[in-house]
């Protein structure tokens, strides 16, 4: 199933409206995200917290042994009661370098999983209608299911169906900034149209209640023998892997850093990207495309 962003993506190659970052600035902008994870993984390490590379960051780190060069974000992901311990800590230990959104928290919450951003910098899209701009790295919680399969399979819908409903709230809060975006493009017309009509349907549930009720379902269950990743790329059921696919960790490098991984990180990267050692084509690879970049003070961009 097609996302929100896989369209954007194939709408932005298509278009000459959006703006691709030069090598340099995506080297800049690297050196930013990897600042960011140094921090928070410094937490972490503090508290005893479990913090493993997650999605692209860890195929990055397996192929390439670092960012995939044409990428430019980070992702982790941490076991729930972790994740939970890190929104805890975040004010004490954080919060005089970085911005959190997360759901079920006093502060900010414009996501359905934890964002850390970072202040005074911009890398702006003109598909983001949060209301923010920020640098930032994504946190993924790995959450416990249900033994039983049927009540796993069960859960994996009703998580799946949450976020769709979800991530609809905000696409139809975002019509008036997205929706000219998708208009020469039949396909991906209909399907943000389609998604649309189901925001505009449980709108008056309000977004920020859905995001928090989300998380409190995708964090209730108690198993032993299967996690899963519900704000990952494939949703609850495309994400649901036996619990030692994950934990405990193993090692890899990312540039230069050790760092944890998956415990099996072949397997999660299968699951996610098929053949994933194979270069993809040049037309076929995720891209990101922005209006406006800016660093801040502390990282610069060579001429």
């Amino acid at each position: 199933m097609k996302r929100t962003s896989d369209y954007l993506n194939e709408i932005a190659r298509q278009s000459d409206l959006f703006y691709e970052l030069t090598d340099k600035e995506r080297d800049a902008l690297k050196k930013c995200l990897l600042s960011i994870y140094i921090d928070v993984k410094s937490v972490c390490d503090k508290y005893g917290l479990t913090l493993m590379l997650g999605g692209g960051s860890v195929l990055g780190a397996v192929r390439h042994k670092g960012f995939i060069p044409w990428d430019d974000d980070f992702d982790m992901m941490m076991p729930r009661a972790d994740f939970d311990k890190l929104k805890e800590v975040f004010e004490k230990e954080l919060s005089d370098k970085y911005i959190l959104s997360v759901p079920r928290y006093r502060g900010l919450c414009t996501s359905l999983y934890m964002q850390i951003l970072k202040p005074k910098t911009i890398l702006k899209t003109p598909f983001n209608g949060t209301g923010y701009d920020n640098i930032l790295v994504d946190v993924y919680a790995i959450e416990k299911m249900p033994n039983v399969l049927g009540v796993r399979k069960l859960k994996c819908l009703f998580l799946d169906l949450l976020r769709i409903i979800s991530i609809s709230i905000s696409e139809y809060k975002s019509r008036k900034i997205r929706s000219k975006y998708f208009k020469n493009d039949r396909i991906a017309s209909f399907y943000y149209k389609t998604r649309c009509i189901i925001g505009f349907i449980f709108y008056p549930l309000g977004r920020e209640k859905m995001y928090n009720f989300f998380d409190k379902m995708a964090s209730s269950s108690t198993g032993m023998t299967h996690c899963t990743i519900p704000t990952g790329r494939k949703m609850s059921r495309g994400e649901c892997l036996q619990r030692e696919v994950f934990l405990p960790v193993s090692k890899g490098i990312f540039e230069g850093m050790e760092v944890n991984l998956p415990h099996n990180p072949d397997a999660y990267l299968k699951n996610l990207y098929g053949n994933y050692m194979q270069i993809p084509p040049v037309e076929k690879r995720e891209r990101h495309f922005y209006t406006e970049i800016d660093l801040g003070a502390e990282f610069t961009i060579e001429k």
